[in-house]
């Protein structure tokens, strides 16, 4: 007979042995696991000391198993490829590229980065990831970066007020201004005692424009992922507020409106006449609550009118005040007034006695205020010396001095109402050489170009130490990108370039502020003049650290020396931080502090060598330099 199993029999239990047996084998097994774990931990642990660990990334860029110097000079690789190219912008039909360096003619200016990345800071980040938070919290950072990457930020420094200047300045080649539609009223002779007016609607044209603050911030927000693609400006259509069709009923009224257009104009007992062809130029369209109605142009009544008065008009100036070599104020030179026509009430008036039929009426004139009445300084509040600044231009060419003195003659007089800021942008004025401004020679890629206006920034420096010695509220300052011995001690510098920076501070006095400046030597001295109320001004000498040396001299070979010849346009600079404490103690008990920091670049000295056409035009193709002459 066949034995068949009882599957429901019971288990025999393992005996005491057997059970010793097995938990001996699990417990080797842990210990086997635990050792190898350990051992693989202290193996991860070594290959990656001192180094990042797998899974990091800093915007996009795998920086597994590097030092901290090496991540930071392959981020620092990582952000000149993504900037080297620029910029891509559409505006409507137009394109434009802005750099992510702009050039200028004063060092500082010299390059004046849109975009400012901490390096140092991104690659200290990477490698703290998994370290630090103890060893569960570290062991487990570390796991889960190999299960899913991070990817750390790299935020910019952006150059907000210089990137929506330089858009505002590109958009605004591209934009248009809209035009009112017009009417235009010619004359022709008929016959002898008529004249036949001939009146054409002239279309309205649409305005366009572009949002360039929108699109600084998708540019930084690009910035922020190092990841650039062409930016489209949003785009308005501005409407005129007259239109063909609001002109087209007064065409036709527009005979009867100069029906009477010869017409006399008196003033101081002259008369001057004036025919219907030189009215009808006049003619314009007005906007009323009913509609549009035809009036007088003022502005073209002012430019009609203005030859037959001329001996009676006054180019409006401003006032200024003058003080001797002990800071006493000798005189006070009111400004002078402006005449012109007044366009506004003599059209009314020509059309008043339009409408009573008389045959002549008044040519009125008007007084133009300029900025500055013709208050005493002490009604001005021009009472006290508040500050004074000082920089060294030893050593300067003859075209920067030259331009210095400039800065210098424009500075001198300037009054500054209480409660309004200084723009040193704004009082320097255009710079070019219709405006007395010498040129300066500055390399822009492997060539050589005049620009002018270099040594402005020893202006701007300048303003900027008086300020602060006269305990003005800073608005807008900006360092250098690199130490110019000009300016030193460093920290206490300031770049000024049109568009952007301009370097501006507030008159937070109660009266006005006049400035006055003067060169002794090689010297150059501004003074701010006002009411003393008491404040106390105070800082540090600045802290200079952070020091890296300069970068190997570039040589770029030019067709304006002779062959083999060198010339050095740039001295090297090394690197470095820079920071002072500034304080200011008021009179009421409140006390303002504030640190001003600034960082410096490293920059190599550049230099031109004589070269061959052949071998500038090979350097011209193979070389992508950007550098510029001996900062100012």
């Amino acid at each position: 007979m066949e034995h068949t199993p009882n599957l429901h029999a019971e288990k025999r239990p393992r005996t005491r042995k057997e059970l010793y047996a097995w938990i001996g084998l699990g417990g080797a097994f842990a210990i086997i696991l635990v050792t190898g774990m350990g051992a693989a931990a202290y193996g991860f642990e070594t290959t990656y000391r001192n180094r990042i660990f797998p899974g990091v990334s800093v915007a996009g860029l795998r920086l597994d198993g590097l030092t901290r110097a090496q991540a930071q000079q392959a981020i620092q690789a990582h952000v000149n490829r993504s900037l080297q190219p620029g910029f891509q912008f559409r505006f409507g039909e137009a394109a434009f590229d802005l750099p992510a360096t702009t050039l200028g003619v004063d060092d500082p200016d010299v390059s004046q980065d849109l975009f400012r990345f901490d390096v140092e800071k991104a690659s200290n980040d990477a490698y703290l990831m998994g370290r630090g938070a103890g060893a569960v919290g570290d062991a487990f950072t570390r796991f889960s970066l190999l299960v899913r990457r991070a990817n750390l930020d790299l935020v910019p420094e952006a150059n907000t007020l210089l990137i929506e200047r330089l858009l505002e300045g590109e958009v605004s080649k591209y934009s248009r201004t809209p035009e009112d539609a017009r009417l235009e009223v010619t004359t022709a002779t008929g016959t002898a005692s008529s004249t036949e007016l001939s009146v054409r609607v002239i279309p309205e044209k649409n305005g366009r424009a572009g949002d360039s603050r929108e699109a600084a911030k998708t540019l930084i927000a690009q910035a922020q992922r190092l990841s650039f693609q062409p930016i489209l400006i949003r785009t308005t259509t501005i409407i005129p507020r007259v239109t063909a069709r609001d002109l087209e009923s007064l065409t036709s009224q527009v005979p009867s409106f100069l029906s009477r257009a010869s017409h006399t104009f008196v003033h101081e007992g002259k008369r001057y006449a004036v025919t219907t062809s030189t009215v009808a130029g006049w003619v314009a369209p007005s906007s009323t609550a009913s509609g549009a109605v035809l009036s007088l142009d003022a502005e073209r009544v002012s430019r009609g009118l203005a030859p037959f008065v001329k001996a009676y008009l006054v180019e409006p100036k401003d006032g200024s005040l003058k003080i001797n070599a002990e800071g006493k104020m000798t005189e006070f030179a009111a400004p002078a007034e402006g005449i012109v026509v007044d366009g506004q009430k003599t059209g009314a008036d020509l059309m008043a006695a339009w409408d009573r039929r008389a045959p002549t009426s008044t040519l009125s004139l008007k007084t133009i205020t300029p900025k500055i009445t013709g208050e005493d300084a002490e009604r001005l509040g021009i009472t006290d010396l508040l500050g004074v600044g000082r920089s060294d231009f030893s050593g300067s060419p003859a075209n920067r001095r030259k331009n210095i003195a400039l800065g210098k003659a424009k500075m001198n007089g300037v009054l500054i109402p209480p409660g309004e800021n200084f723009s040193q942008l704004g009082v320097l004025g255009e710079i070019d050489g219709a405006h007395g401004w010498l040129p300066e020679l500055v390399i822009k890629g492997n060539q050589t170009v005049p620009e002018y206006g270099g040594g402005l920034c020893q202006v701007g420096t300048t303003s900027f130490r008086a300020a602060l010695a006269a305990g003005m509220p800073i608005v807008e300052r900006r360092n250098h990108s690199y130490r110019v011995r000009y300016y030193e001690p460093a920290g206490t510098d300031a770049t000024i370039y049109d568009p952007a920076p301009d370097f501006r501070f507030k008159n937070d006095t109660p009266g006005h502020l006049l400035l006055t400046s003067q060169i002794q030597g090689d010297n150059l001295l501004f003074f701010v003049w006002g009411t003393d109320d008491g404040r106390v001004t105070s800082s540090t000498k600045p802290r200079i650290y952070n020091i890296v040396a300069a970068p190997p001299t570039k040589l770029i070979p030019t067709t304006s020396l002779p062959v083999g010849v060198k010339k050095c346009t740039e001295s090297a600079h090394a690197g470095a931080s820079a920071a002072f404490d500034y304080a200011v103690a008021y009179a009421d008990g409140t006390y303002k502090k504030e640190t001003f920091t600034s960082y410096y670049k490293p920059w190599g000295a550049v230099c031109l060598i004589g070269a061959t056409p052949e071998e500038v035009a090979l350097s011209q193709s193979t070389v992508d330099e950007t550098g510029v002459n001996n900062p100012n």
